[in-house]
Order: C-alpha cells, then structure tokens, then sequence
C-alpha cells in the first residue's frame, strides 16, 4: 500500500466527483457500486423506443452559472437548454401551475388577478399569520393558508415523507416557492440543462481517466480498509456503524411504467393532490435530450413513495426531523474516531443534496483532502 491509493465506495454524483478530482492529482483511485451500473440514482438509458429513461425517476439539473460544479462538469458533457415545468393535477381533472403562482391562484378561487400588487394582497388575505414557523405545516400555513395547504401540499408531504408535516423541519418545506407573478418553471436558477447525450455519459466522461478502475456489483466490506490509504464512504453512515444507535429514517420509491397512446401530458411532470399511493407521473420523451417516440406511443412513470424498509436498500430521501438530525449526530461523532475514513453522499452525511450542490460540496471535500497531504 502506497498512500495514492484511494477507495471511493458509491458511483454516483459524490463519488465520482471525488475520484476524477483525485485521480487528477496522481491518486490511484478504485471505485466500486453494489449496482450494476455507474451513475447512482441518475442513471438514465435509452429504451426500445428511444426514449431516455431517468431509472430512479426525473433528475432535473440546475445552479449557477457560474459555479465550480458546473465549472467541473462541462469538461465532461456538452447540455441542452431545458427548463422544468410541473403542474399539479386538480379535483376537476385540470391541471395547474406548480409552484404556486398567479396563474395557480385563480384556477383554485375562480378569480381574476390583475398584477402581482393584487395578488400580494391577495395572499395576504389567505395566509396564516405565522411569524416564526417551527415545521414544515407552520411553513405551508404561513406561506400559502389552509386552502392551499390543503390541495397542494399536506396530502402530497404525507404520502412523500410518511409523517405529518406537522412532525418534519421547515427546510423541508422551504424547497417549494410561492410567487406572486405568472412564472411557471420549477426552478429559477441561471443554469437549467440536461446532459445532451444522457447522464450515464456524462458518468462514462468523468470516469474515464488512467488512474480509476471501478467494479460494479461489488459490495463494501470493512475488510477493505486495510488496503487503502483513505476511504470515502457514500454509503448509509447507521449501516457502516451496525446500527449501533438505531436505524436512521429515510423514504424510498417504487415505480410503475405506463404507455400512454396518443395523448400528451401537459407537462413533462404532473403532480398528484390527492390521496392515492402517487405522488407524480414523468412523461420522458417531453424532456429535450429523449428521443421521440415513433409509434404514437408514450413511457409514463408513476412514483410511489415507501419507506426503506418495504424497498431495502433504495434510498432517496433523508427523513428531517428533531429526532432524527439528533440520531445522525450521534454516528456523525462516532466517524470522527477513525480519520481513515470520510463520509460522504446523501447516506453518508444523512442529507438530501441537489446534483449541483452535492457536486460542488464533494469538490471541497477533495480539495480538503488534497490539502491535507
């Protein structure tokens, strides 16, 4: 063992970004995934139809311009313009703007809104007067009040996160903004693209350099640990300490495909208000970087929310709570005793963490890393 030698544990977004860094600066990496495919949950695949797949459902990328993330990842993959649209499906089977906007405002209360001044005013009228919101249903009452909450939000969070927003912290809900003009895209940042050629690409790009090798469908053993000078783990934090402190809580999803014939969503995402087991449906070949499909027919993915004990092993969403943030401490002062190993992705640092923001922060974390040697 010479101390260039690397393992990096996950293949996706962290992992990757840690180990072209590393290799860069004469590292001799090995990385390895339990899947049988790199990319993590953005792996995509081009199906009989050509239509690109996202397998782990719609991953929509989005920052600054001008970050060291996309920075790093534009020497890998050239983009296509493309910014996200979802609108949530009503009682009445039409749909509307999400987030809330003007638009959405006057779908719900069958009125009319002149300009932003009046639907300020308006909100004003609805809203809770919550000055300081201590959860996620506080958040909701204060931003948007019951009616609102009530269609868009408490049914949707309940079957996402398998709690009542009551119980979740506010950053969760934060994610989710209300405007007062009649801006439908999801998101708002200076930077809205796809890989062109898909993200298992993009993947292929950045892993392709003379000092990493990675095996797939190969599982983490602590075993391994002796043979390497540094470790970086994106795997469950709770698992790699046996549970010691109890399980941290996290949802998972399952999905279902449909083919749709001659008809189009209205937008590439539709949400679901009510109380059925979905919480959204992703139709892909309305995505700029699918093909189109040939025969009139369209793959629809539904999402099904569980928790990760109905879905072992599939993990997507960290579960916020009091509880739990205090629960993840606990491991996280546990990992401080052994400096040969540094946690890192979702499962590892027990947070959700957008495909810019996690590449960005895995950037610093092998900066970190370089600096120390």
């Amino acid at each position: 063992m010479t101390e260039k030698q690397i393992l990096i544990v996950g293949c996706g977004f962290a992992g990757a970004t840690i180990a072209r860094i590393l290799a860069e600066n004469a590292f001799k990496v090995y990385l390895i995934d339990k899947r049988n495919h790199i990319g993590g949950n953005a792996f995509d695949f081009i199906n009989s139809r050509d239509e690109r797949i996202h397998q782990y459902g719609p991953h929509l990328l989005h920052g600054k311009a001008n970050s060291k993330a996309i920075k790093f990842l534009n020497k890998f993959t050239k983009w296509t313009k493309y910014e996200h649209k979802v609108r949530a499906l009503l009682n009445n089977n039409k749909t509307t703007p999400l987030p809330v906007n003007r638009t959405t405002l006057e779908d719900v209360f069958g009125i009319s809104l002149n300009d932003e001044n009046q639907t300020k005013l308006f909100l004003n009228r609805i809203k809770e007067k919550i000055i300081n919101p201590k959860n996620t249903d506080e958040l909701f009452l204060s931003n948007v009040g019951e009616t609102l909450s009530n269609i868009f939000f408490r049914p949707y969070t309940k079957k996402m996160w398998g709690i009542d927003p009551k119980e979740l912290e506010v950053s969760i809900g934060a994610r989710l903004p209300v405007r007062t003009n009649r801006d439908e895209r999801y998101f708002t940042d200076n930077f809205q693209a796809l890989p062109t050629n898909g993200y298992t690409y993009l993947f292929e790009n950045i892993l392709d350099h003379k000092n990493i090798k990675f095996d797939l469908n190969t599982n983490f053993d602590k075993e391994m640990e002796k043979n390497y000078n540094h470790i970086f783990l994106c795997i469950p934090i709770d698992a790699y300490f046996d549970y010691c402190y109890g399980h941290l809580p996290y949802r998972s999803l399952k999905f279902k495909n449909q083919i749709i014939t001659g008809e189009i969503l209205s937008a590439p995402q539709i949400n679901f208000t009510d109380d059925s087991i979905y919480t959204r449906q992703t139709q892909w070949d309305l995505l700029p970087n699918s093909g189109t499909s040939k025969d009139n027919k369209h793959t629809v993915t539904l999402e099904i929310p569980v928790d990760i004990r109905d879905n072992p092993g599939e993990y997507y969403y960290p579960v916020q709570t009091r509880f739990s943030r205090n629960l993840y401490k606990k491991y996280f002062e546990l990992s401080k005793k052994n400096t040969k190993v540094t946690f890192c992705g979702r499962t590892g640092l027990f947070r959700y963490i957008d495909m810019i923001p996690c590449v960005e922060m895995h950037i610093h974390i092998a900066e970190k890393f370089l600096l120390s040697k």
